[in-house]
């Protein structure tokens, strides 16, 4: 059976076209046939599941990095599995969807599935999700156990999350590049929701605001000063990130999150806007960088001669006595 169930690899791009509509057939049948009973949902779904995600452990990884019909079965496998661990939180007596305590379980064991898989498989996608499953994992834990109110505890946490990935990524560079990659991106994605938070939530108040139903509001739901600028330090970080590693996902993230920054310190305070604090604090930053890069270059020293003879010294002054 373990023969029959492993991808031959001249064979495997046909493999994955075969699995990802499995694994899509997964969530319709989860979404559709709601006179089923969960266990029968459940069943199914974790057959379908199971056997995506067995054919991607079992492919064989033909030389560091898997091929892409490997790191298909594997993500479309774990997103499937995912949905089936949700059913199997419903069969075990959970509301649909889990509640905090069934969401921290799910998740937890979804992220040691992923983190076995990018073991096993060298895969930076399967790191990913790994990351982004305990960073929901974690939240719906505290949630929990401590029923925190309002969403500062979910952006402390957010904060906490998106440093720890980083801290794993800087272990991580040297050794296992790609793993590390995917790191900054699970930073990355986390700051990106975070401002995200603020921006719908901003937004709201501004619609009910306009219907009438501003009231309900006590205080303001704009982010503070500190939060804007981590949201910044952040986007700038990704995009030189990107840029030295030469990475595009962080630089299309490092967008994302500079691009909620732009909408949420562009917002006016008042009836008319001012160029006062960041406007004023970009251009500063900006002409600075650029006065450093554009000043004045001392000549270079000559290049050495085509052969073995050294170089000709060149004074750093002139010492020659007047």
């Amino acid at each position: 059976m373990i023969r029959l169930l492993r991808p031959h690899p001249h064979r495997g791009d046909v493999v994955a076209a075969g699995a990802v509509p499995l694994a899509v057939a997964a969530f319709l049948i989860d979404l559709r046939m709601t006179q089923w009973g969960v266990g029968a949902r459940f069943v199914v779904v974790g057959l379908l599941s199971g056997l995506v995600l067995t054919m991607g452990w079992l492919a064989p990884l033909e030389s560091d990095v898997p091929r892409a019909y490997h790191s298909v079965l594997l993500v479309a496998g774990l997103l499937a599995v995912a949905l089936a661990l949700g059913l199997l939180a419903e069969l075990l007596g959970a509301a649909r969807p889990p509640g905090a305590g069934g969401q921290t379980w799910t998740f937890g064991l979804l992220s040691l599935l992923a983190a076995g898989a990018a073991r096993r498989a060298n895969s930076g996608a399967c790191t990913l999700i790994a990351a982004l499953a305990a960073a929901i994992a974690l939240q719906e834990l505290v949630s929990w156990v401590f029923a925190p109110h309002g969403p500062g505890t979910f952006r402390a946490l957010l904060l906490f999350e998106s440093l720890a990935f980083v801290g794993g990524a800087l272990r991580l560079r040297d050794s296992r590049r790609r793993h590390a990659v995917q790191l900054v991106n699970a930073a990355g994605l986390l700051a990106l929701v975070l401002g995200l938070s603020y921006l719908i939530a901003t937004g709201i108040a501004a619609l009910l605001r306009r219907a009438g139903a501003g009231a309900f509001f006590s205080g303001s739901v704009s982010a503070p000063f500190g939060w804007k600028l981590y949201l910044l330090a952040v986007g700038f970080g990704l995009v030189a990130y990107a840029a030295v590693d030469r990475e595009p996902g962080p630089a299309y993230i490092g967008v994302a999150v500079l691009a909620v920054f732009a909408v949420l310190a562009g917002l006016p305070v008042a009836e008319r806007g001012s160029l006062v604090g960041w406007p004023l604090f970009l251009l500063l930053i900006g002409a600075i960088g650029l006065g450093v890069g554009l000043r004045p270059r001392q000549p270079l020293p000559p290049p050495p001669p085509a052969g073995n003879e050294p170089a000709p010294t060149v004074p750093l002054r002139d010492t020659s006595p007047k």
